[in-house]
């Protein structure tokens, strides 16, 4: 099992997300729901999994700042995490991203 690293819904899920599966966090635009993602990639990056995060409502920056925020480091794991920014080319601005959607 995998940790989501939010005691409620590792209880909810049996005890995490169970290995070899994936968990996927569908938010409403609007919603501030990203700790879910943050804190979850997280968790599994430490114990050396890999993790995904589409960026599709704000900046990319953003979300790393969030990381930040919260005295995550995600350059340790860079080799490991991957964005995928799909809000820059929305807005016509250019990305830092390697993965965009355009």
């Amino acid at each position: 099992m995998i940790e989501t690293g939010i005691p409620k819904l590792d209880e909810f899920l049996g005890g995490g997300i169970p290995n070899g599966k994936t968990l996927v966090y569908y938010i409403q635009p609007g919603v501030e729901g990203e700790i879910f993602g943050l804190q979850t990639i997280h968790s599994s990056l430490k114990k050396g999994g890999t993790g995904l995060f589409v960026v599709s409502s704000t900046t990319p920056d953003i979300i790393k700042g969030q990381f930040r925020e919260f005295g995550w480091d995600i350059h340790l794991f860079q080799d490991r995490f991957l964005f995928v920014d799909a809000y820059n080319s929305l807005i016509g601005a250019p990305s830092n991203e390697k993965y965009v959607v355009s």
